[in-house]
């Protein structure tokens, strides 16, 4: 009998002042401001992937790429990605990721379906769902100044 896990993962970035790309899922997304982090900052993928590392029990990001590290500055997220499925890939299959982006700005519904399709490529499935919510103006979860992610990933054991 084949044994199921459910990961869930968070992150959060403020938007930077310095001049950034703004990424979320893989996919570069015009706007004014990126967002600040050690590494690109790209919400959605930290948070797939700390689901992933939760689903799979393999700690969370900071336990492999500690933001204290020269080697984390500046990371490209698919790597921190690719660095996890590596560790996986010939234990777990990913059955689906569910994704609630929490923002007020950018506007990103006409992102949505790209995201989408970058996240399948990245995770190699098809299961993906995004959702995108606003703040409603409330002072949560960095308010107006940031943005933040949540994710859900259902991993089924292989053989």
């Amino acid at each position: 009998m084949k044994d199921y896990r459910v990961g869930l993962g968070f992150d959060v970035h403020r938007f930077s002042r310095k001049k950034k790309d703004l990424v979320l899922g893989g996919v570069k997304i015009p706007f004014s401001k990126g967002l600040e982090a050690v590494s690109d900052g790209d919400v959605i993928l930290h948070a797939v992937t700390d689901a992933l590392c939760g689903a799979t029990s393999l700690g969370d990001i900071g336990d492999y790429f500690p933001p204290q590290s020269k080697e984390s500055k500046g990371i490209d997220s698919k790597k921190i990605v690719k660095f996890i499925f590596k560790r996986i890939v010939d234990r777990f299959k990913i059955i689906n990721i569910d994704v609630t982006v929490i923002a007020d700005k950018p506007a990103l519904v006409s992102y949505k379906r790209e995201i989408v399709k970058s996240l399948e490529n990245i995770f190699c499935i098809s299961g993906v769902n995004l959702k995108i919510k606003s703040k409603e103006g409330l002072n949560i979860l960095g308010g107006s100044n940031a943005i933040s992610c949540l994710a859900t990933v259902l991993v089924s054991e292989i053989g």
